[in-house]
């Protein structure tokens, strides 16, 4: 689960940089959303499955509305950033692609370092 972190923030940070070719950020977006997906295809099996089967739901759900709250607050804070710096040419979307990129490598860091796939409950 480390390559789902670590690809998209490697693909938006060089997306921040406003490739000059639309091909070039097309390949570059696609690659993150990609690679993202393979984060989205684990996320049940690699954390709430191992809380065992009475446990599953809920765990899903709990984890479940952070993701949906910061993801809609996350919508207003990203309008904020192009607002603030519209006067500079394209400053606001390298903040925001490398904004993005550093929650996906703190992302990896905290799943590296803190995930152990013991099961804690039967």
């Amino acid at each position: 689960r480390v390559l789902p972190f670590f690809g998209p923030a490697t693909c938006l940070f060089l997306l921040s940089s406003l490739p000059e070719k639309a091909t070039t950020a097309q390949i570059l977006l696609g690659g993150a959303v990609g690679l993202q997906a393979m984060d989205a295809a684990g996320f049940g099996a690699a954390t709430q499955e191992k809380a065992g089967e009475r446990w599953a739901g809920l765990l899903y759900s709990l984890t479940s509305l952070p993701g949906v709250m910061i993801g809609s607050i996350s919508v207003s804070v990203t309008g904020q950033i192009l607002d603030m710096m519209s006067s500079e040419e394209g400053s606001g979307w390298t903040t925001v692609f490398q904004l993005n990129s550093m929650v996906c490598v703190v992302g990896a860091f905290c799943f590296l370092f803190l995930y152990d796939s013991k099961k804690e409950f039967d």
